[in-house]
């Protein structure tokens, strides 16, 4: 057996120890652990896996929660999602009131077009990490993403409202305001979008725009003067 020290670090750098077999490694794969019920075989296995943990943390599961989402977020950076929910789930079983964890949950989800089981996720992750202006800024984006992929005009109301609450909040976010103009020209309001991507060139973080998104922006309707 490997010592507990030793244990979490191969945990942390990608090993899987909380169920064995094809059928839970399906499991590992969805948030929530698919919300299935496990069998005594995998029930033990979370177990040690949940005292491994105890003992290196000092029985503190909520640092480890934070420090395992930690590297699931950097595998999804990597656009490594089956190691990330793999982090997100172990962070969720330490602590299921983890809000980075559900929300990476939640944008894996909606990278893989599941968007009812997306927005149930950011709506859990919100009422703990609501207050996270990122967190905001990602959970409004993907709303208008999901509201024009299927052309919802009541999401588009609803990502609309958060972009203009988050301006208020925050005017100089650089993202919120790009997103807000992806947005616009999802639903072809150009002319709109255009005026959100004059007020993010007047941020601090304008130069970083994305070139693409403009360069598209200027073919469907030429800059305004």
């Amino acid at each position: 057996m490997l010592p507990v020290r030793t244990l979490l670090l191969a945990l942390l750098c990608g090993i899987a120890f909380v169920s064995e077999g094809a059928n839970a490694q399906d499991m590992n794969l969805q948030p929530k652990y698919g919300s299935q019920p496990k069998n005594e075989a995998q029930k033990a296995a979370d177990a040690k896996f949940l005292a491994s943990v105890d003992d290196y943390y000092k029985g503190n599961r909520k640092k480890a929660s934070e420090d395992i989402a930690a590297r699931g977020w950097q595998f999804l950076r990597q656009n490594n999602y089956p190691d990330a929910m793999r982090r997100f789930n172990q962070a969720w079983l330490l602590d299921s009131t983890n809000g980075t964890a559900l929300w990476g949950m939640a944008a894996i989800s909606s990278i893989s077009g599941k968007s009812d089981e997306s927005l149930k996720l950011f709506a859990e992750a919100e009422r703990f990490v609501g207050s996270d202006l990122n967190f905001a800024v990602d959970y409004a984006l993907t709303l208008g993403t999901i509201a024009t992929r299927e052309r919802s005009e009541t999401l588009v109301k609803e990502a609309f409202a958060r972009f203009a609450r988050l301006y208020e909040r925050a005017p100089q976010h650089t993202m919120n305001l790009q997103n807000w103009a992806i947005v616009l020209f999802n639903v072809g309001n150009y002319a709109e979008a255009w005026k959100k991507i004059k007020l993010a060139e007047a941020t601090p973080g304008g130069a970083g725009l994305d070139k693409r998104f403009l360069a598209a922006l200027q073919e469907n309707m030429p800059r305004p003067k």
